[in-house]
């Protein structure tokens, strides 16, 4: 009988992109293997500080003048592979839940 463990191994072996962390419960997605992340510069508003509300919320306060550099990441994802990257994620998903881990926010009966 196969260990979790060997079977997850045996599984991204065969189809890539991704470690999977069976103690975190973490599935980590490397740059090029479905999805290519980029970054770009960018300037933003500095924050100033927070405000607290009424409501026990707090707002972020931001400069109207000032700005920092900041670096933001995006992936690009093009409508071709769109079928493809879901398939990939169903069949993620099929083997976690066989290997009786949640993969929803709702709880199980």
């Amino acid at each position: 009988m196969k260990t979790k463990k060997e079977i997850i191994e045996e599984w991204t072996h065969k189809n890539g992109a991704c470690s999977i962390d069976l103690k975190n419960k973490d599935i980590i997605l490397y740059d090029g293997g479905l999805f290519g992340i980029e970054e770009k510069e960018v300037m933003r508003h500095k924050i100033l500080g927070t405000k607290k509300l009424g409501n026990g919320y707090s707002e972020i306060i931001f400069s109207k003048k000032k700005t920092e550099k900041d670096t933001e990441h995006y992936i690009t994802l093009w409508f071709q592979e769109l079928d493809d990257t879901i398939n990939y994620l169903v069949r993620l998903k099929k083997l976690l839940n066989e290997l009786g881990y949640n993969t929803s926010l709702k709880k199980r009966k």
